[in-house]
């Protein structure tokens, strides 16, 4: 059985950083791999969405359709897609090899937090702040259904291979709903502060959430237990990402300007990656190199990788 908690100390490791891709004017708020860790997408406050060649380091697309801040960006698993959520209500969908809309999805009644593609690409789903989480079928672009069940601002999702949905709130809750019934299936509580994000491994066996109340807490979706809860950071953590072998979780932490790496076996702080000012997203590729972003004293609002 995991521990309950770990305190470990952390590691500032600037020197890991291997490449810095500017261009977004604004807060970037979350960053993406493609499964073949190609391409990184990155969400902005400036409206944008940008996409970027990893090897070469530079932006090769900058997607401007929306009219509001984007919070959330997902490559569909055969990344032939890319899913965009912003505060202006909509969901929209692009083509990766022509950079064009091809799709914007409306129904949500104020500003979007979160998408995450089914692991067969078939649905999309959106969490907004209108409580509610809407799920998309992606060869239609039609309105599937509607979960409600949480009492404020939704503000993340993710969906296991196995077909489970995680959506987390400003309520404390963490739910999951089985989404061939469209029902809410159990109700985790554990956290004392707004959830933000969640992600579970590749089997599909664990969620991680994110939370302002300074922690991550790792699930056992068999069980439904919380096994651990990571408390290294001093301020809210937002996006999270496990590593593509379920090894490693990394998680950005907001105001401490790191995004901490913690070992799943030994449940320890094993790394914490420096930034020039505070962190809102990260994201493991599947070859082990992470991206982090977020907000840079420069004003030239900086993604970087490390590995």
């Amino acid at each position: 059985m995991l521990p309950e908690t770990s305190t470990a100390s952390s590691h500032i490791v600037p020197s890991n950083r291997v490449a810095e891709m500017e261009g977004h004017t604004d807060i970037v708020q979350e960053c993406s791999f493609s499964s073949d860790r190609r391409l990184l997408a990155t969400g902005s406050f400036d409206k944008t969405v940008r996409l970027w060649d990893v090897d070469s380091q530079r932006c090769i697309a900058t997607l401007k359709d929306h009219t509001s801040y984007v919070n959330s960006c997902k490559f569909s698993p055969d990344d032939t897609l890319v899913a965009s959520a912003t505060n202006d209500e909509t969901v929209r969908v692009w083509d990766v090899k022509s950079h064009r809309c091809i799709a914007k999805l409306n129904g949500h009644t104020k500003g979007m937090s979160s998408c995450a593609f089914s692991a067969d690409g078939a649905v999309l789903a959106s969490a907004s702040f209108d409580r509610t989480v809407r799920l998309w079928n992606m060869k239609t672009f039609m309105h599937l259904a509607t979960l409600l069940g949480h009492s404020r601002r939704v503000f993340g999702c993710d969906i296991s291979r196995h077909g489970i949905l995680a959506s987390l709130s400003a309520d404390t809750d963490l739910r999951l709903w089985d989404m061939n019934t469209q029902q809410c299936i159990t109700v985790l509580n554990g956290h004392t502060g707004w959830c933000f994000k969640c992600c579970f491994t590749s089997d599909g066996t664990l969620l991680a959430s994110t939370s302002n109340d300074k922690t991550i807490r790792l699930w056992d979706i068999r069980t439904r237990h919380n096994i651990a809860t990571l408390k290294d950071s001093t301020d809210a953590i937002n996006q999270c990402s496990f590593s593509s072998d379920n090894a490693l979780v990394a998680a950005a932490c907001y105001n401490d300007s790191v995004a901490r790496v913690w070992d799943m076996k030994t449940l320890r702080c094993i790394v914490a990656l420096k930034a020039d000012d505070w962190i809102a997203a990260c994201s493991f590729s599947s070859n082990g190199m992470i991206a982090t972003a977020g907000a840079a004293d420069t004003e030239e609002y900086a993604v970087h990788l490390w590995k």
